[in-house]
């Protein structure tokens, strides 16, 4: 059942002010980065970083516009979540921030207790979220841990590292 209240849902708001804390990181962590080493694979899986953004630009469209707000779709776990790789390195950063925005704002009216708009009913094994809190602590954890991937792929690429400081990358000397 989907809460009305007349202010938002502080918990509601919290966890998204965190999830564009975590998109913003994502963003800022590839500057100035080259188109070549966005696409050059960073681990032996094959791997990218624009693969990374593309998949969290993906992943989190799903969770936001998708399960919390209700738009069904055809769903398959085998799916792959991953971007155009035609699509420019800027497009896709800015296609993340604009959908990550959009996704947020549409979501920021609910109240943490409601359920999902819609769940992909017997994806990943039974693995479910019920409530709109669940689903938004699992976006955050997946995009944090993200955060985490690029940290490593960035140090390797230039020996860039995360400086909160200056909220971007610190680079060698």
């Amino acid at each position: 059942m989907t809460q009305h209240r007349s202010q938002p849902d502080p918990v509601t708001t919290e966890l998204i002010a965190w999830i564009q804390q975590a998109t913003n990181r994502i963003c800022r962590s590839v500057d100035g980065l080259t188109e070549e080493q966005v696409r050059t694979p960073a681990a032996r899986s094959g791997w990218t970083i624009a693969g990374l953004v593309g998949h969290v630009h993906d992943s989190t469209w799903f969770w936001l516009h998708h399960v919390i707000a209700g738009n069904p779709m055809q769903f398959r776990d085998d799916d792959e979540w991953d971007n155009d790789p035609d699509l420019p390195f800027p497009q896709l950063l800015e296609r993340l921030r604009e959908d990550t925005a959009r996704g947020l704002a549409a979501v920021a009216p609910r109240d943490s207790t409601d359920a999902p708009g819609w769940w992909p009913e017997g994806a990943w094994g039974g693995y479910r979220q019920d409530t709109v809190l669940g689903v938004l602590v699992h976006l955050l954890n997946d995009n944090v841990a993200h955060t985490g991937h690029l940290d490593l792929a960035r140090e390797a690429i230039d020996g860039g590292v995360w400086d909160y400081a200056i909220n971007g990358i610190r680079r060698p000397a």
